[in-house]
């Protein structure tokens, strides 16, 4: 039995809707519905009819409703409670994040001098968008790092959960560069012409969906040639470095070595997009480190209103 089994539950009983719920829960529908299949085996009852639309609760469900809530309140107090005992020596606030995020934005973030309980005792699991976002859902962190767009997939639109703009960056089209710093490869070329492509791996998802949606503002369509996918930005930097090919990336990993003469930005801001970085957590009662940060943070983003989060560093060409 998983805690996040109940969570389902819940969100099944207030919207009455698979699909729905699902999408909340921020897992696919055949997943959330092996989960509530796996609570019923467990409760020894079904707690759902399916046979009408929208679905009801059973007897047995509507009895559970209740129990539900509040066992669910009661484990997450308990672990408030325990975790405040022990005192902030022994606990870590824990966060999810892109890779490219974890190493080029987290170190730099967590160590400003402002922050509360300075310095953080944190811990870092880093993975890809969705392994992020079901860390989250699942209780896994306390706060998940991503980036996020207005015309890109909704994050965590649905669901107990809020988000803060914490820092800027921009999706760049790279090349490598020839003996004479000119870049290796270009998009300024007959129509026509393969332009050798390295690629997010698609179990990433959510930066290859702004990289299409990069590609459909273009005047015309690119003839891109997939040599090298990657989930890592940092790999696809390095095979960009050895001239293998374009790649879109966040300009927080490449700024260094574009000054240093090792890439070069192509396209121009044609084909760049400005991206948040957003931090999430889920609604709720929280350590007193976790909720001392997350006021913090709302404090600072409340007073960068109309101000930039660029870093002075990431210049625009």
């Amino acid at each position: 039995m998983e805690l996040a089994w109940f969570e389902d539950f819940l969100e099944i009983a207030a919207t009455r809707n698979f699909s729905t719920a699902a999408a909340s829960r921020n897992i696919s529908q055949p997943a959330f519905s092996r989960r509530i299949k796996a609570l019923e085996a467990w409760v020894g009852a079904e707690l759902i009819d399916r046979s009408t639309y929208p679905v009801h609760l059973t007897s047995a469900g509507a009895i559970f409703v209740p129990r539900c809530q509040e066992m669910l309140r009661d484990m997450y107090r308990l672990r408030t409670d325990c975790r405040n005992a022990a005192g902030a020596s022994s606990r870590l606030l824990t966060f999810a994040a892109l890779h490219t995020l974890a190493i080029y934005f987290f170190p730099k973030w967590i160590s400003h001098p402002e922050m509360p309980n300075a310095p953080v005792r944190s811990s870092m699991h880093t993975g890809d968008f969705l392994e992020c976002v079901e860390h989250l859902s699942s209780g896994k962190c306390d706060f998940a790092i991503t980036y996020d767009h207005p015309d890109g997939p909704p994050v965590l639109e649905g669901g107990p959960f809020e988000s803060l703009q914490i820092g800027r960056d921009r999706l760049v089209l790279v090349s490598g560069v020839d003996q004479t710093g000119a870049p290796l490869f270009d998009v300024d070329v007959p129509e026509g012409t393969r332009i050798p492509y390295l690629a997010y791996s698609w179990s990433d998802g959510y930066l290859g969906k702004l990289i299409s949606l990069i590609q459909s503002r273009w005047r015309r369509p690119l003839n891109l040639s997939i040599v090298y996918q990657s989930s890592l930005a940092e790999g696809l930097k390095q095979m960009a470095i050895a001239g293998q090919g374009v790649v879109w990336l966040p300009q927080i990993c490449v700024h260094k070595s574009i000054a240093q003469g090792e890439l070069i930005q192509i396209g121009g801001q044609q084909l760049s997009l400005e991206i948040e970085i957003r931090i999430f957590r889920r609604v709720g009662s929280r350590s007193r480190d976790g909720e001392a940060l997350w006021k913090y943070l709302s404090r600072t983003a409340e007073q960068a209103r109309g101000r930039t989060l660029v870093d002075p560093t990431l210049t625009m060409r």
